[in-house]
């Protein structure tokens, strides 16, 4: 077990500061985004939408992804695990109740599964994970987790950009207590994998993680464009035609 912090390593566990057209990228789905969680916030069903989203996020992302690549914690992995694997589970008993509340039924979304972008991300990553599992010493460990910093990062993006909207509405909106108390959970995440993986990668590792976070990043980024546009489109959909569920 590694307790190494050099800050090659620490620094790779922040998201990048991107140059050029990444950059100009990101800022396109921040704003895209932007337009997207208004118009959904103008109907019923758009709201509808994204807590499904945020359910299925939490039922089906991440969690699958341990299930799958980490079938063999260390001792010292397994109370973490459990505890991270608790607030998951009380963070989709949260998003259904608030999905209830707005007249959805339990059975439309308990077998819900991630869209098909999603899916497709999901699968790519796993490859990625297959891919360096022999460049370290503790296996499928370090790609699983280092797709968890990854997939809590943009949680914590997600529900930050949403959270902010909330705040700029003249009137306190119902669901702002409920994103708030999940964006700090998913920041303690964040900081939970960083340090799961600090234990985790030897010295001579580091270079090899480097190069395989990148590559999981570039997977993110890959379909975030298409991702905003498709959530527009539904939104603006959904507003102009609001008994559509």
């Amino acid at each position: 077990m590694n307790t190494d912090t050099s800050p090659l390593l620490q620094d790779s566990f922040a998201p990048p500061a991107l140059p050029g057209w990444p950059r100009l990228q990101a800022q396109w789905v921040n704003d895209i985004k932007r337009a997207a969680l208004r118009q959904l916030h103008s109907s019923n069903a758009g709201e509808r939408l994204l807590l499904r989203i945020y359910l299925i996020g939490e039922q089906a992302t991440e969690i699958a992804l341990q299930r799958d690549l980490v079938t063999e914690p260390p001792d010292w992995l397994v109370q973490q695990m459990d505890q991270h694997l608790a607030e998951e589970q009380e963070h989709v008993r949260a998003f259904g109740a608030a999905l209830a509340e707005r007249g959805e039924d339990n059975e439309a979304y308990s077998h819900a599964q991630p869209d098909w972008l999603s899916r497709r991300k999901i699968a790519q990553w796993h490859a990625i994970a297959r891919c360096y599992e022999a460049s370290f010493a503790n296996g499928l460990l370090v790609p699983a987790f280092a797709i968890g910093l990854c997939a809590e990062q943009m949680a914590t993006r997600v529900l930050e950009r949403h959270v902010l909207l909330l705040n700029e509405m003249p009137e306190s909106h119902p669901l702002q207590p409920l994103l708030v108390r999940v964006l700090a959970d998913e920041g303690r995440h964040v900081r939970l994998c960083s340090d799961t993986l600090t234990r985790l990668i030897e010295p001579y590792e580091q270079l090899a993680f480097k190069k395989m976070l990148d590559e999981i990043r570039t997977i993110d980024r890959s379909w975030s464009v298409t991702g905003a546009i498709g959530l527009l489109l539904i939104g603006l959909i959904f507003r102009l035609r609001p008994d559509r569920s």
